[in-house]
Parts: C-alpha cells; sequence; structure tokens
C-alpha cells in the first residue's frame, strides 16, 4: 500500500481532519504553516514541519517568484486599462500584495518538493492548494481534496483593536468590512462634536494621513503655533479613538476630514469606475497562458490555485481605493492643499494620496516612523517596506538622524531632499523626568520572525523566537525580586501567538501592551528584545539598558549594534550573564549607558525639540 500524505494549513478544517485521521493507521502529516504546527503540536500528533524540506536556494527563487509575479502581472496591453485619474491602481497593492504571495509560494515549493521526494504516496490534501498538488502527481486517483473553510487572506483584511476600558485592556479582532461600519459611524459623531470648518482654511494648510493625534500631541501644538492647519486624514484607524485623542484635536484645532461626505456625492462616478475595473480584472485573469508563463518555474497549474482568491481581493481592495482616489481628487479641487504627510509612504491609502496631490502640484514627504532595517539583506524588498523604496514616491523625508540620512544617501535618494528632523513622537521620551531609581520589573518586548523574505515566512523561523523566548523566561525567573512583565509587538502577524506561549509558561504574567510605553519603561530596570526592534531607542532615550538578542547574522550588521548602542547577544547564556552584570554592577550598568547614549546622540537630532523643528520646517516649506 501507498504511503500516506497529509497537507495541513492554518486555514483547514481540523475536525474533518481528525474524522479522517481516525481511519488511518500511520500517515506522513506535513503542516505548512506555523498555525497549523501550533494545533498539531497541541494535539500531540505527531507530524513534520513542511518547509524544513526547502533549501537556502529554494528560498532565493521564492523571493524571485514573488517580487517578479508582482513586477509583471499586469500585462503591458492593459496597463492603460488600470489608470485612473493618472494613478496606476495595482502599484497600490504591493505591500500587502507580496507578504500574501510570498507565503503562498512558500507553501506551494514545499508542496513540490514533498511530493517529488514521495512520488508514489496517496495525498490528503486539507489546503486551498489542492488543484496545484493534483497536478504534480503520478496517479490522479491518489488525491483526496479536502476543501478548507477560508483561503489565505490579505495582511490587513482583519482589524486589531486595542484599547482599554476603566484600564481593563481590550483586543478585538473584526472584518475589514465591519470596521468600515464603524468607523462611518463613529466620523459621523466626531463631525457633530469637531465642526470641520475647512471651508475657512486658507492658507498654510496641510494633509497629514494616519497619524496618530496621542502619539503626536506635541507636534499638533507646534503646528498651531506657526498657525499651520492641520487636517487629519485618517483612512485606516479614526483619528478619534478616545476622549483624550478628541481633546488633543480640539485643543490643536486639527480638522477631521470626513471622507464619506464626499463619497455620497460621488457615488455614481465612483459605481462606473469600480464597473470598469471589475470588467477588466474579470478578463485579465482569464488570460491563463500570460499568468501560466509567470510562474512556469513553479508549475502552470499554480495559477489556477491562486487565482479566484487573488481576484476576489484585488476587485475589493482596488474598490476601495477607486472611491478614495476620486474622493481625494474632489477634496483637493476644493482644498488648497500645501503638503502632505505620511510616515508609511507603501501603504495602500498612503499611495493614493501621494499620487493623486502629484496631480495637483502637491509634495508629500515621509516622516520616519521606527528604526529602518538598513541591512543588505532588506534593500531588495525596500519596495514593500518603505525603507527609501526603489520606487522613489514622497518628494521628500524627514529623518531622524544622520545614520538613516546616510542610508537614504546610500538608496540613491538626493540628499538635499532628506531633512533630519528627529523624532517627533519621540520629545516626550526625550522630556521626560528620568530616573535611575531601583526597579523590581525587566521587560521582555517581543518581536517575531521577520516575514519579508521566504526565509523569514517558515515555520522554523518563528519557532527559534518561541524557543528563545521560554528560555529566556525560565532564565529571568532566577533572579530574586524581579517582576517579569511582557510587551508584544504592534504587529498582529508578528506575534499572533505570544500571549498563549507567555501563559503556558506563567498564568499569572502581566501583559502591558495597552499602557502608555514611556510610564511602562521608565518603571523598569531592564529592557530586552530581539533583534534590534525600535523599542530598543526608546528605552535608551529613558536612560534604560538593553539587551538584544540575535536570532540572524544579519542583525550584527545593523548601526544600533555596529555602535555598542545595546548588548548584543547570540544565546541565552550570555544574555544571563549581560542581564546580571546591568542589573547588579554599577560601574558596569553605567559604562554600558554611556555607550548607548553616544549611539543614541549620533541617531537621533533635536532631542526633545524635534516637533518645533519639523513644525518650522514645514511652516518654510509651504
Amino acid at each position: 500500500m501507498n504511503n500516506v500524505i497529509i497537507l495541513l494549513q492554518k486555514e483547514s478544517d481540523y475536525t474533518k481532519f481528525k474524522n479522517e485521521l481516525t481511519k488511518i493507521s500511520s500517515a506522513k502529516i506535513y503542516a505548512l504553516d506555523y498555525e497549523s504546527h501550533i494545533f498539531l503540536e497541541n494535539a500531540n500528533i505527531q507530524h513534520e514541519i513542511g518547509d524544513e524540506i526547502l533549501s537556502e536556494n529554494d528560498f532565493i527563487i521564492i523571493d524571485e517568484i514573488t517580487t517578479n509575479f508582482i513586477k509583471n502581472w499586469i500585462p503591458k496591453k492593459l496597463k492603460e486599462e488600470f489608470l485612473l485619474n493618472d494613478v496606476f491602481l495595482p502599484d497600490l497593492l504591493e505591500h500587502e500584495l507580496f507578504s500574501y504571495l510570498l507565503s503562498i509560494f512558500t507553501s506551494l515549493s514545499t508542496i513540490k518538493k514533498i511530493i517529488n521526494e514521495q512520488p508514489k504516496s496517496r495525498i490528503i490534501d486539507f489546503t486551498q492548494f489542492s488543484k496545484f498538488t493534483e497536478s504534480i502527481i503520478l496517479e490522479k486517483k491518489n488525491i483526496q481534496r479536502i476543501s478548507p473553510n477560508t483561503e489565505k487572506s490579505f495582511y490587513h483584511d482583519n482589524i486589531h483593536l486595542n484599547f482599554s476600558v476603566m484600564k481593563i485592556p481590550l483586543n478585538l479582532k473584526i472584518s475589514r468590512k465591519r470596521f468600515q461600519d464603524i468607523k462611518k459611524i463613529t466620523t459621523k459623531i466626531t463631525k457633530k462634536i469637531i465642526e470641520p470648518k475647512m471651508s475657512e482654511m486658507k492658507n498654510k494648510n496641510i494633509l497629514l494621513v494616519n497619524f496618530d493625534p496621542i502619539q503626536f500631541e506635541l507636534l499638533l501644538n507646534e503646528f498651531k503655533d506657526h498657525k499651520i492647519n492641520v487636517i487629519l486624514y485618517n483612512p485606516r484607524k479614526p483619528a478619534v479613538t478616545n476622549l483624550k485623542s478628541l481633546n488633543i484635536i480640539k485643543n490643536s484645532g486639527c480638522k477631521v476630514f470626513d471622507i464619506y461626505e464626499l463619497e455620497d456625492s460621488q457615488k455614481i462616478i465612483i459605481q462606473t469606475y469600480q464597473k470598469k475595473i471589475e470588467n477588466i480584472l474579470e478578463e485579465m485573469f482569464e488570460e491563463n497562458k500570460y499568468f501560466q508563463d509567470l510562474l512556469k518555474s513553479l508549475n502552470i497549474e499554480s495559477w489556477n490555485t491562486i487565482k479566484n482568491s487573488l481576484k476576489l481581493i484585488c476587485k475589493d481592495r482596488l474598490n476601495e481605493s477607486i472611491k478614495r482616489i476620486i474622493v481625494l481628487t474632489e477634496f483637493f479641487k476644493v482644498h488648497e492643499i500645501k503638503l502632505i504627510l505620511q510616515w508609511a509612504e507603501v501603504g495602500q491609502e498612503e499611495k493614493e494620496c501621494i499620487y493623486v496631490g502629484k496631480n495637483f502640484d502637491i509634495n508629500s514627504y515621509m516622516l520616519q516612523h521606527g528604526r529602518f532595517l538598513t541591512s543588505k539583506k532588506w534593500t531588495q524588498f525596500s519596495d514593500f517596506t518603505g525603507h527609501f523604496p526603489h520606487k522613489k514616491i514622497s518628494f521628500g523625508q524627514f529623518v531622524w538622524g544622520q545614520f538613516t540620512k546616510e542610508f537614504g544617501q546610500a538608496q540613491g535618494y538626493n540628499p538635499e531632499n532628506i531633512i533630519i528632523s528627529g523624532s517627533p513622537k519621540h520629545d516626550k521620551y526625550f522630556n521626560y523626568n528620568k530616573t535611575n531609581n531601583d526597579s523590581d520589573k525587566i521587560l521582555i518586548a517581543t518581536t517575531g520572525s521577520m516575514n519579508l523574505s521566504a526565509d523569514t515566512t517558515t515555520i522554523d523561523s518563528q519557532l527559534k523566537h518561541d524557543k528563545l523566548i521560554i528560555e529566556l523566561f525560565e532564565s529571568l525567573k532566577k533572579i530574586p525580586n524581579k517582576e517579569i512583565i511582557v510587551r508584544t509587538h504592534p504587529s498582529p502577524i508578528l506575534t499572533e501567538h505570544v500571549e498563549k506561549l507567555f501563559k503556558k509558561l506563567d498564568s499569572k504574567i502581566c501583559f502591558v501592551n495597552n499602557q502608555n510605553l514611556i510610564d511602562v519603561i521608565s518603571d523598569v530596570d531592564l529592557v530586552l528584545t530581539f533583534n534590534n526592534s525600535t523599542i530598543c531607542l526608546d528605552a535608551i532615550a529613558l536612560n534604560k539598558p538593553v539587551i538584544t538578542i540575535q536570532t540572524d547574522e544579519w542583525t550584527f550588521d545593523e548601526e544600533i549594534v555596529q555602535n555598542k548602542g545595546v548588548m548584543a547577544v547570540r544565546d541565552i547564556q550570555k544574555c544571563e550573564i549581560y542581564t546580571k552584570k546591568l542589573l547588579f554592577e554599577k560601574d558596569f550598568r553605567e559604562n554600558f549607558m554611556r555607550e548607548s547614549r553616544l549611539f543614541l546622540d549620533k541617531y537621533f537630532a533635536n532631542q526633545g525639540t524635534s516637533s518645533k523643528f519639523l513644525a518650522k520646517s514645514i511652516s518654510d516649506l509651504i
């Protein structure tokens, strides 16, 4: 009898899988992603980690297939058809499309290699890739296809909301459509409280895209002092999320752009364009030969595997973009905007705003929002990460300091358009009344697998983090009179399972995600994190030492490690040694912090005054 192989993914129907398993005495089960591995592990079901079969060269090829598809998935003959007000619509999807396809192509490559190494096996496929599986097995009768509950989705298809009610942390996960419905209601309520009166704004008007008023409170107040009229355009997250954000907006005199009012007035035009693009997509996705050739290095059937789900996602996303592009075009016709400021220029909504703004000769500037990935490993993906992308999107960039400016120049950017402003959101950190009193807390700030290249989307890459977290926690528990607190990375794709992992280790562990980060860091004695997260900079600014546990070689190329801003270690043994030295050896800690501050002084300009500098710079520009 042929061997039986079972393929499982996150979206598989686990109930049917368990039922099927009772009929088989033995089977080789492959988990194709981290979530399916965790399910099998928790159920004590023996299995293989699928992507362990892939080689380093396989990962390079997957990266190439993904980037090549994104560059060429729109046939040249159709490119003009996708223009709306001179905006090339498919370009808006690149950021999310990359991570979506990278994951799928990794799974397809894994399946292909599993079957090629065991060609006579019978396959029970619980994944969305069963058409692909069927196309590469020798005997078509040897496959049993069981459809998954859902298919893979884009990163922002589900919205994660983290907030507190009466100091009780709440975390909600809702659909993108439901979120838009809620946002529409909250916008109407906000409008009644804050009357926009944008028609009265005649001079020095700027548009801020997706800015959090709480995080940039000082900057908004500085704009007011410079008599700059600020309009908040927040298509991803409402500008008003609580009473504090409402008061900040009112006190700073900001206006909130109500996209829904213009949307209603342009409804017929919007629907006409949406229908046109939907028809073009339908026709284009039937050009099977074109897409099969594009993916021939995988398998011609790989196109049929992703065709329908990709088409639906593209329709939904492009319909949203069409709506916003038409609304933004009408908005810019009426309101004289002098400058656009955004912090995530590769985002779908940001690109829409930047490109429409160019039609009205409005320059867009990017404000650095985190520590850039400067290792050469990541520059090839900069079009998707936003770290000075090869496609130069913004007119200029406001960066935190000389290090980032030099990186921008190395990426081919005009140094005259890279303005060193410092970080407005860090003004509160630098102006905070720092103390060096001993604390009874240690903060673990988790990150996770990068998910920016094929070799960082693997099960193993995430398990590497899990293993280090477990070892780190066990190590820190040995230190007397110290409480361990945890802050997970805000990106759910990186840390979706970290909370469950810590709860297994200690059911009473304290999570501080919904607390003010300045208060959290100022109340700890030491911060531990992974791979040089931006929280390293936050901690050093508050005079707290940082140990970073490095999971990959490329992390040692980063400027924060090269310039001794953090204590970079490769393993938990060294981490334990330096943790004790930083906690209990005063001279060692002081010398270390001296080095950290020297790095910080090179990395951040205008410490504590960057909001003033940025507001003055923008005032001069407009």
